[in-house]
């Protein structure tokens, strides 16, 4: 069975951890922000005006829309310790569905990748025929 060389992993565990710190401080600087924004609020700064409606959606959906992005980069994170896992594992970069090599170029583009294209086209497809 093809497998990547040392080199090649070591590029692709690079890439991952450097993904894997820069997920870590843009959830850090999310947090942040959103600390800023509950201070803000909690010390009744804006409290002297009377909010208007938009602006009260709007705060919201920012806040909802931090939340679903804080989400997303966790679910990000949680791909990128399972792509490191695989690479300890000896099993990276190939396809869980195909059990081909999954090309160089797919890994350089999604690192976190888990199928081949065909693999993944495979697993789309078992999925729409489960919802059927």
């Amino acid at each position: 069975m093809k497998k990547f060389t040392k080199k090649q992993l070591a590029h692709f565990q690079e890439k991952l951890l450097a993904e894997k710190q820069k997920v870590l401080e843009e959830m850090d600087e999310l947090q942040q922000s959103n600390l800023k924004q509950s201070i803000s609020d909690a010390s009744g700064e804006n409290s002297r005006y009377s909010y208007h409606l938009g602006d009260v959606a709007s705060i919201s959906y920012g806040r909802e829309f931090s939340m679903g992005l804080a989400e997303r980069q966790q679910k990000y994170l949680e791909q990128i310790e399972d792509a490191l896992q695989r690479i300890d594992d000896g099993v990276y970069g190939i396809c869980k569905e195909t059990g081909e090599l999954i090309p160089v170029e797919r890994l350089d583009e999604v690192p976190v990748a888990k199928y081949s294209v065909k693999g993944k086209e495979i697993v789309e497809k078992r999925k729409r025929q489960g919802q059927m």
